[in-house]
């Protein structure tokens, strides 16, 4: 009796993170995740984090005197997801990145993307 073929399978990863940030330009926590799914030579990612911000100077402002500042939000997050190509030792992938919004008045989220090229040695 033959075995059948398989023609199409997917295989995934779930990595957590978490970490903290002490500084005087940036003070915060964080907890997020990252899923791979593998296939032939290719393989989509997709990835979560959020926040728990203390200080941000960029938002906050001067740290010693009053400065220009926004009230920011204590809790952020940003999401990603992208595609990867990989062509023997070297690895082709686009990101896409969401940054949801970081103080009360910004007007929208902030979206950018990345390519990246890769080698193994």
């Amino acid at each position: 009796m033959r075995t059948p073929q398989k023609y199409f399978s997917v295989d995934a990863d779930f990595t957590p993170h978490a970490g903290v940030g002490l500084g005087n330009i940036l003070t915060q926590a964080s907890v997020g995740f990252t899923v791979p799914s593998d296939g032939l030579s290719w393989y989509v990612f997709f990835g979560a984090e959020g926040r728990g911000v203390l200080r941000n100077i960029f938002l906050d402002g001067n740290t010693f005197r009053n400065s220009h500042s926004v009230d920011k939000k204590p809790f952020v997050g940003d999401v990603q997801g992208g595609i990867a190509v990989v062509m023997g030792r070297s690895r082709l992938a686009y990101t896409h990145i969401l940054w949801i919004e970081k103080f009360d008045t910004q007007d929208d989220t902030d979206h950018f993307g990345s390519i990246s090229l890769s080698f193994i040695f």
